[in-house]
């Protein structure tokens, strides 16, 4: 009997099975993966923008209150003088000589008259007072920071001041200092540097959703106070969400408050930005997995084969049953349960291939778990990448010092609370092509590609500075020991640099902690 080319055969049947079946769980699985790894980016993105904000809604909370301190110490003086005298221009000219803090000074008597200024040629020493902002200090008899207004000249101002208040009680008039909004100064210094080639951006509104800082000048002085995420920093709110820019792009935004005058500052990046790599991520994982698949597919073809051929010996046994010998052979074959056995076990084995395949790509994810950053082994990947290039880099390997401490006095989920602070501290600091991991309890090493030693060592101590100088919620202030070494001048792999990073790291420790020391051949 012919057999039809249409018929389906146990081995045909076990192979279409099959493939349907891996390449359902291979698309379920690659779905699976675009869809987290789109959402960890833009957790991470949003996260690391709320902290941003608020790290420079502290660093402009510091800002602020140094310039009225220093406001409060000329005030000070010129009440010690007794009376407006000469020499409250000289309290003024040292003070504008010692910060960029502020463009303008100024001194106004109880009469509003103004008995001097900084720069000296600005031609209102002797004048009476003109802005309404100005003679609202003066009869406040408060010192305090203005909202922006526009002065008389066609800035966009902000005005800090102090009261003078003489040795009898009496009010002496104030001082003020005035900060530009279009012009350079500290406060420009400290925000203007914040604008990448990426799309990233900052921006600062007063109480009213007056912006007083813009990458964009022409915005500035402008308000914009049915924006979403200005009504959240009038509230006095802090966090990150999704929000769209006056360009109508569609951002990532963290946004923190500046506790004392009421301002918000808002750190944003482009959602299309921080999602650029997800595409080039997905078609990793399909390549990664294609070698996998072929082989399982391959192998249930054999299997498939192997299967099928103890039935079809079985069928020419039973049709010639009327032969002794085949008889005799059917008892060595004894059937179909076990038959079935091996085609359950089959399927069994080809999707334990798909599953423990996605088990090892999701253990051989190069990504720690606690900090979000690179672990060891994709710090390997990233090196061997470099040793491929022909590139040089630098190696900057740090721990906490006294780390044992913080877990003993404060326990373990505050020290991985310590240690993912510091997580996003040194993401900060660092370059975007810089590789920042943890390698070990408190352990972290910043690989920077390209970089010199003399540059590698400005940046582990102004990692070391910021580190430093940072609250960490109930633990208060931690250091770290910083140990930087070269490659290849230093040594012709990731572990012999790091060795040498490490001795380095070590002799800081030896030498009193919280410092940086650089790898030499000659270092004991």
């Amino acid at each position: 009997m012919k057999r039809s080319f249409l018929r389906v055969d146990l081995q045909r049947l076990i192979l279409w099975m099959c493939l349907s079946f891996v390449l359902l769980a291979l698309a379920n699985s690659l779905y699976a993966s675009y869809k987290v790894q789109r959402e960890i980016l833009l957790h991470n993105t949003l996260e690391l923008n709320r902290v941003y904000a608020n790290k420079l809604a502290q660093v402009t909370e510091r800002y602020l209150r140094s310039s009225r301190q220093m406001l409060e110490a000329v005030a000070t003086q010129i009440a010690n003088n007794g009376a407006h005298t000469p020499s409250d221009q000289e309290e003024l000219t040292r003070l504008i000589r010692m910060t960029e803090n502020f463009n303008s000074l100024l001194i106004a008597n109880a009469d509003g008259v103004i008995t001097a200024t900084e720069p000296r040629d600005l031609g209102l020493r002797g004048k009476p007072l003109q802005s309404p902002v100005s003679l609202s200090m003066l009869q406040s008899r408060q010192g305090g920071i203005t909202a922006p207004f526009l002065a008389p000249s066609g800035r966009w101002i902000i005005m800090i001041s102090h009261p003078i208040f003489m040795a009898d009680g009496s009010y002496g008039g104030f001082v003020s200092g005035t900060i530009y909004l279009h012009a350079a100064n500290a406060l420009q210094t400290t925000l203007g540097r914040h604008h990448y080639k990426d799309g990233s951006s900052l921006y600062v509104v007063d109480q009213t959703g007056r912006y007083i800082y813009h990458p964009s000048s022409e915005y500035i002085g402008k308000a914009n106070p049915d924006q979403p995420l200005v009504q959240a920093l009038q509230r006095g709110e802090e966090g990150a969400r999704r929000t769209k820019s006056r360009a109508d792009i569609d951002m990532l935004a963290g946004f923190a408050p500046v506790p004392s005058t009421g301002w918000g500052i808002v750190a944003q990046r482009p959602t299309d930005s921080a999602m650029s790599r997800l595409d080039d991520l997905f078609w990793r994982s399909f390549y990664y997995s294609l070698p996998i698949t072929l082989v399982c597919l391959l192998a249930i073809w054999w299997l498939a084969r192997l299967i099928a051929r103890p039935l079809r010996e079985l069928a020419h046994v039973a049709a010639n049953l009327d032969n002794r010998a085949n008889f005799e052979r059917i008892k060595f074959i004894k059937g179909w349960y076990l038959e079935a056995s091996l085609i359950r076990a089959a399927l069994l084995a080809g999707f334990s291939a798909v599953a423990l395949r996605m088990r090892k790509l999701s253990q051989e994810n190069a990504t720690d778990p606690l900090t979000a950053l690179t672990n060891r082994r994709g710090l390997q990947a990233a090196f061997a990448d470099l040793q491929q290039s022909g590139g040089s880099a630098s190696v900057v390997l740090f721990d906490i010092d006294h780390f044992k401490a913080v877990n003993d006095t404060y326990g373990h989920a505050r020290g991985d609370e310590v240690l993912k602070s510091l997580a996003l501290i040194t993401l900060a600091q660092a370059r975007k092509e810089d590789i920042v991991a943890r390698i070990g309890g408190e352990e972290f090493v910043v690989l920077l590609p390209g970089a010199t030693p003399e540059a590698a060592m400005l940046f582990a101590e102004r990692l070391r500075l910021n580190i430093a100088l940072t609250d960490f919620e109930r633990v208060g202030g931690i250091t770290v020991s910083v140990g930087v070494a070269h490659y290849p001048s230093q040594g012709d792999s990731l572990d012999a640099v790091l060795e040498h990073a490490d001795a380095a790291l070590y002799q800081a420790k030896r030498t009193g902690r919280n410092r940086v020391c650089e790898f030499s051949f000659s270092q004991p």
